[in-house]
């Protein structure tokens, strides 16, 4: 009869290794924790905080010098790139009186050519001075961010290639 006890006691350890298993992922996500996630995460959370502080040029030096960024419409003339990024930082920037920015990260994929894709949901409140007097803008959405690795002087570091 002791054929049954190491089946119990194998199955047991089993069921208990799956039940450890909730450090294996980001804090409040189901992104795996990975170094390579710790880092886009990271790069994503300075991204937020530059906002949050309106430093324009601490924003800039997040970016990649391949950014893009269509505007999520057909037309190309609202499109631009890295120089037209510091304009749109700046004038949309100079406007905001407060702001309340969060992201609740989804998704991170990570590809073999340098890319991390992020699928995360922004909630956020603006404060904007306008000409009409100040309005307030609420930010409820699903978006993405793109970044890739891009060597920096020799260190490796994430750069945003789209969604800022």
């Amino acid at each position: 009869m002791t054929t049954g006890k190491p089946i119990y006691l194998g199955l047991a350890l089993t069921l208990l290794g799956i039940g450890c298993g909730h450090g294996n992922f980001l804090p409040g996500t189901t992104i795996p924790a990975t170094d390579a996630n710790r880092e886009v995460i990271s790069t994503i959370e300075e991204y937020r905080l530059r906002l949050l502080e309106k430093n324009v040029e601490g924003l800039l030096l997040l970016a990649s010098q391949k950014y893009f960024e269509d505007s999520g419409t057909p037309q190309p003339n609202d499109d631009y790139g890295y120089a037209g990024l510091s304009t749109i930082l700046g004038s949309r920037l100079q406007r905001v009186q407060s702001i309340r920015y969060d992201i609740q990260y989804k998704k991170i994929k990570i590809g073999g050519d340098g890319r991390a894709e992020v699928e995360a949901f922004l909630s956020g409140a603006f404060e904007l001075q306008g000409e009409a007097g100040e309005r307030y803008r609420r930010v409820s959405d699903f978006h993405r961010f793109v970044l890739e690795r891009s060597d920096d002087g020799g260190s490796s570091k994430w750069r945003f290639l789209s969604g800022m």
